[in-house]
C-alpha cells in the first residue's frame, strides 16, 4: 500500500533548534544542536496547569499546538513515544523503592497517553485521540498509524505528534540508538496522489540500496528530509524498510 499526503503545517523542538528556521538551519549545515533544551514558555496554556507540567510535556504539547493551529479543537490526533515521559516514571519507581508515598498527580501524567489526554483537555478537542509505543520503530509506526487513520475514516486532516528526550542516567546503557531530545508534530493532510507531496510506501531494498538510508534518530531524518529538496528517504528499521518519496522527486 502507498499512503499519499501533504504536511499542512509542523513544529519541531531540539537542543537550540526551535523554529522551522532554525530546522532549515540546520538541515543546510549552517547550525547546529546545542548542549541543552530549552523549554517553551506555552504561554497558551493557563499558568496553573502549566507549573505541573514535565519537561518532556512542555516541549510535545508546544509542537502539537503549533501544527494543529486553527484546528487544534477538532483535528483527530496521534501521539506516538518510544519512552514516555521516563524522566516522570523513574522518580515514581524511586519513590516507590524507597517506600514514599506516590502522588496521583504525577502518576496520572506519567502514563504514555498522558499527553493526548492534556492536548485533549487544553484544546478542547472531542475527536479520537491514539497514543503508540512501538520501541525503535515508534516513529514510522506512528506515522503509517496517523496514514492509515486519515484514510479509512477519510479524514481531511489528522496530527501526528511524536516526542522523546534522553533517557535517564540509569537507563543509557540500555538504550543502543543515539538518543536525543526531540518532539515533533505534523498536520498530516489527505491528497490524491496526483496533488500530494509526499507518499510513502513499504518495500523491499537489496543491501547496497540500503546505504542510501540517513543515520541517526528517525525524526531527525525525518525532519532532515522535509526541510531538503532530497528526492527520497528509506528507513530501515528492524525487518521493515519505508520509503518517503517526495513529488517530483
Amino acid at each position: 500500500m502507498v499512503f499519499y499526503f501533504n504536511v499542512a503545517n509542523w513544529s519541531a523542538w531540539a537542543d537550540g533548534l526551535e523554529t522551522q528556521a532554525d530546522w532549515q538551519q540546520w538541515q543546510a549545515g549552517e547550525k547546529q544542536l546545542a548542549d541543552e533544551l530549552n523549554l517553551p514558555a506555552l504561554k497558551s496554556v493557563p499558568p496553573m496547569q502549566r507549573r505541573r507540567l514535565s519537561p518532556f510535556a512542555k516541549v510535545t504539547l508546544h509542537c502539537a499546538l503549533e501544527a494543529a493551529g486553527d484546528d487544534a479543537s477538532h483535528v483527530p490526533s496521534v501521539f506516538a513515544s518510544r519512552h514516555g515521559d521516563l524522566h516522570k516514571t523513574t522518580a515514581l519507581i524511586e519513590a516507590v523503592a524507597k517506600k514514599e508515598d506516590l502522588s496521583p498527580t504525577q502518576f496520572g501524567l506519567s502514563v504514555h497517553n498522558a499527553l493526548a489526554g492534556l492536548f485533549s483537555i487544553f484544546t478542547q478537542n472531542t475527536a479520537p485521540i491514539s497514543a503508540v509505543a512501538a520501541g525503535e520503530s515508534t516513529f514510522i509506526a506512528g506515522l503509517v498509524d496517523s496514514l492509515v487513520k486519515m484514510q479509512i475514516n477519510q479524514y481531511a486532516k489528522i496530527l501526528y505528534v511524536y516526542s522523546d528526550l534522553k533517557v535517564p542516567t540509569c537507563y543509557q546503557n540500555y538504550v543502543a540508538e543515539n538518543e536525543k531530545n526531540i518532539a515533533i508534530a505534523l498536520l498530516l493532510e489527505a491528497s490524491p496522489m496526483e496533488q500530494a507531496q509526499f507518499s510513502l510506501a513499504q518495500t523491499k531494498l537489496s543491501q547496497s540500496e540500503h546505504t542510501l538510508e540517513l543515520n541517526g534518530p528517525q525524526a531527525f531524518s525525518f525532519i532532515q528530509f522535509l526541510c531538503s529538496n532530497q528526492p527520497a528517504l528509506i528507513q530501515a528499521i528492524q525487518q521493515q524498510t519505508w520509503v518517503f518519496n517526495r513529488a517530483n522527486g
